[in-house]
């Protein structure tokens, strides 16, 4: 997507993608840092069709005129899990964010070499600049955020994701479990075919304990991601960064902070990948000089 993009920006004079969107491509050697001529072959792809693969920090080339108004450079580029990472300033080998939007997604800065999983994780690059490389483990949660959409639009329990923060605290059952595995189970299990479940119902089971039970779901699905991150790497972590929309849940990260333990670190701006990319753009115009100038950034631990 983003090689398409740039070549529309720069009316077809710039064919380019970044290290980071490479890696998922299952065509390019994450360590060799090329494009790897045996997969290619194996494919009968032509190695003339692929894009030239650059650092995600860098000027790739400027918008034609006739868009934005000038010839405005195009300054970053990063896959979107390795841009949240970014934004959450996880520059140092241990350092592990969660994205909580629609499904959850993990990365752990695994440093300068690539750390292979034996667990389901996957390894990919993280981020490249001209000072920087390091790669990344990521474990998939299917199903986040959308169990609170399921919440709201299959069972008519809120009227909206916030409300789900109020009815949780609410709710006095201790026993009630549901697993939101409504699309199957992602990391360590990778059970396509596995379906969801509610347990523990009573006569006295209520809409507040279903609620709560859910945002828990989320959490212990995200756990069951840490510790396999944990397991690979032999990293304690010291806290754990967090992001997208249902990061702002006050309980969710209450019960995730209890169950992993460890201190859970919500920035004031939870759209991080965003903010990454404007990272990278800062790197490359020189409005930060180094990644220090980055953490300077300020974070609230909640």
């Amino acid at each position: 997507m983003e090689t398409w993009l740039i070549w529309e920006l720069t009316k077809g004079k710039v064919h380019v993608t970044d290290y980071s969107n490479a890696s998922r491509t299952l065509l390019f050697n994450i360590k060799e840092l090329k494009w790897d001529d045996e997969i290619l072959a194996e494919l009968n792809i032509p190695k003339c069709m692929l894009p030239e693969v650059k650092q995600s920090s860098e000027i790739y080339g400027y918008c034609d005129h006739s868009f934005l108004g000038g010839e405005i450079p195009i300054s970053g580029a990063a896959g979107d899990q390795q841009a949240a990472l970014f934004g959450q300033t996880c520059f140092n080998a241990g350092e592990a964010k969660n994205t909580f939007g629609t499904g959850c997604f993990m990365l752990m800065n695994t440093g300068e070499t690539p750390v292979y999983s034996e667990n389901g994780l996957l390894t990919t690059i993280g981020l490249t600049t001209k000072n920087e490389k390091y790669y990344a483990l990521e474990g998939s949660v299917f199903i986040g955020g959308a169990a609170v959409q399921w919440l709201r639009d299959g069972l008519n329990l809120v009227e909206n994701a916030a409300e789900t923060e109020e009815k949780a605290f609410f709710s006095k059952d201790e026993s009630l479990i549901v697993v939101p595995a409504f699309a199957g189970l992602g990391t360590p299990y990778w059970d396509n075919e596995c379906r969801g479940a509610i347990y523990g119902i009573t006569r006295g089971t209520n809409k507040n304990d279903i609620v709560k039970a859910t945002l828990e779901g989320i959490a212990l699905q995200a756990y069951d991601v840490i510790k396999t991150m944990i397991d690979d790497t032999k990293i304690q972590l010291n806290y754990l960064s967090v992001d997208g929309g249902a990061s702002s849940n006050n309980y969710l990260m209450q019960f995730q902070s209890d169950i992993v333990p460890t201190k859970i670190l919500r920035p004031e701006v939870v759209e991080t990948t965003s903010l990454g990319a404007a990272f990278l753009v800062g790197i490359t115009s020189g409005y930060f000089l180094d990644l220090e100038d980055i953490k300077k950034i300020t974070f609230s631990s909640d």
